[in-house]
């Protein structure tokens, strides 16, 4: 017997795995009784029949069907823009076959910073580079969308002196436009009608 499996008798920690073990027991028993507990799963391998493997690979090969027709169905133009809008890793799965070798030999030429302009410059652009074997981008399409500056704080004067009048216009402006239309009317208005009497 190793010591590993050894009970410790005198380690208090080891008596109150062992009751907890022996409550946790005595508790599923009790409830496997009742059909509260559903039995452990047994591992066994799922069922794979001849014909669930005929049908999966009769999937798969309609499904590469078609991607192919759809390859097939590429213009250079398409081909082209997608090999450059492809990251490094998905490029080398795209498949140039359709192009001549003068023209996989451009693209492939290509530095990583031309292929990003002619992706993003769309398929027309891409055309006219494949024909000519020249980058023709669209400048339009290149335009950096422009940086928004930030709003333009300014600083609030902390020395410049206010009266009360310029006090309590700072105030009611500042109320009034977090809170718009809940403030009263001035109780005492510049401008009064002759005949109207003063609110004291």
């Amino acid at each position: 017997m190793s010591r590993d499996n050894e009970f410790q008798w005198w380690n208090p920690l080891g008596w109150a795995g062992l009751i907890l073990q022996m409550l946790g027991a005595m508790f599923r028993s009790i409830l496997e009784v009742f059909g509260m507990v559903s039995p452990p799963p047994t591992g066994g391998h799922e069922n794979i029949q001849v014909a669930d493997v005929e049908t999966e690979k009769k999937i798969a090969r309609e499904q590469q069907v078609a991607i192919d027709h759809l390859r097939s169905e590429m213009t250079p133009a398409q081909i082209v823009h997608a090999y450059c809008r492809a990251t490094e890793d998905e490029r080398r799965l795209v498949n140039l076959s359709s192009l001549s070798v003068e023209q996989q030999d451009w693209l492939l030429r290509l530095s990583d910073a031309e292929l990003v302009m002619l992706g993003e410059s769309g398929e027309g652009a891409c055309s006219r580079s494949i024909e000519a074997l020249k980058l023709m981008v669209s400048r339009s399409k290149l335009r950096a969308p422009e940086i928004e500056t930030p709003p333009l704080v300014l600083p609030i004067p902390k020395n410049m002196p206010m009266t009360r009048e310029q006090k309590q216009q700072f105030v009611e402006d500042r109320f009034d436009e977090l809170f718009p239309g809940i403030r009263m009317a001035r109780m005492d208005p510049k401008c009064r009608p002759a005949g109207s009497a003063a609110i004291h």
